[in-house]
């Protein structure tokens, strides 16, 4: 049974997240049309995301949605826009994929920390980050339909790659995530690092040994089959599918540009690369590597002052960030208690 305090915990949190959902729904403009997102009619590369069609079509279609989105329209000063069914179907698909992410992050983080000094707020920085990386910008300031279901989905495969759980399940997983966004792509690399922790130090000979690549390669083929087939399937949409070098350039020498792009993960990121030493984990310090991986791609790829095209990697850089805060908070009270011990014992030797 939980205690009231870890129920009114859990209560807070719960209204957290959803104060959260709908300041990312209210403060952020849509960059996908929902209607032509629905009809399949939106521009590539967004339309190929495709996961999230099915529950919006369904709350288009839903009469009982309909009813439950009148009482909004009376409040129009909670809610000066107008509420439809899509809405509150994306609200929840929000909530849920926040509570899912929260809940896979701090399993990763009581399991790697030894201490779990800081384990009832990993779910308030997670959201701290959130904030930061999908909210908190000056320009494109956009929101996307996919983009918190993926980081529910990358939680979850850092869930099972962390624990070592039966491949089969990640690999379904894979699949499933996707459909709603390429960049699981990157899920394969981060599967391959982890392979190479052993023994509490990544040996990088592990990470491509043969049965690791007898698993991914596979995955890589569907992951490349199903580009083949989304581009093929609506290749007479409009697209904006093109490298984004050139913005991405402009961005990193315009001084106007850094608040924001350091901004990705609630400005923890640039923490982490700097005391990356001191994750006391294992894995979750290899795991690190996946940052200049994600971050050449996503230059290539991505549009870097969007710093939504980081929020995959939140997971990961919280709980790397709550081991470091742990890391420097325990090496601190050791100092002082190290410090007291030895200014007793010269008051005993003093007498």
């Amino acid at each position: 049974m939980l205690s009231r305090k870890k129920l009114l915990l859990l209560c807070v949190y719960f209204l957290a997240t959803v104060q959260f959902a709908w300041c990312y729904f209210w403060l952020t403009r849509p960059y996908v049309n929902t209607r032509l997102y629905e009809l399949g009619c939106e521009r590539m590369p967004f339309q190929g995301r495709v996961l999230m069609m099915f529950p919006m079509r369904l709350a288009h279609a839903s009469f009982v949605l309909h009813l439950l989105a009148r009482p909004f329209a009376r409040s129009h000063f909670w809610f000066p826009r107008l509420v439809q069914p899509e809405v509150l179907m994306q609200a929840a698909i929000n909530v849920a994929s926040l509570i899912a992410a929260g809940w896979f992050t701090t399993k990763i983080y009581r399991a790697s920390s030894p201490r779990q000094l800081l384990a009832p707020l990993v779910y308030p920085l997670l959201l701290v980050a959130c904030a930061g990386t999908y909210v908190l910008h000056t320009v494109q300031n956009f929101r996307f339909i996919y983009d918190l279901p993926s980081l529910a989905f990358f939680a979850a495969a850092m869930y099972l790659i962390y624990f070592r759980k039966p491949f089969s399940s990640f690999a379904a997983l894979f699949v499933i995530a996707t459909i709603n966004r390429e960049t699981t792509l990157l899920l394969l690399a981060l599967y391959m690092i982890d392979q190479g922790v052993e023994g509490g130090r990544l040996e990088w000979r592990h990470a491509i040994q043969p049965v690791t690549w007898l698993r991914l390669i596979p995955l890589a083929a569907f992951w490349i089959g199903w580009q083949i087939f989304v581009h093929h399937h609506f290749a007479r949409n409009a697209s904006e599918f093109y490298p984004r070098l050139n913005w991405n350039v402009k961005s990193l020498l315009a001084p106007f540009a850094w608040p924001q792009l350091l901004s990705a993960s609630g400005y923890l990121l640039l923490y982490v690369v700097a005391y990356r030493k001191r994750i006391s984990d294992p894995q979750l310090r290899a795991w690190f590597w996946l940052i200049p991986i994600w971050c050449v791609f996503m230059f290539v790829y991505g549009i870097l002052i969007e710093t939504r095209v980081f929020g995959e990697l939140i997971p990961f850089v919280v709980c790397a960030s709550a081991l470091i805060f742990e890391q420097m908070i325990t090496a601190r009270m050791t100092k002082v208690v190290s410090l007291e011990d030895s200014r007793a014992l010269v008051r005993r030797i003093a007498a």
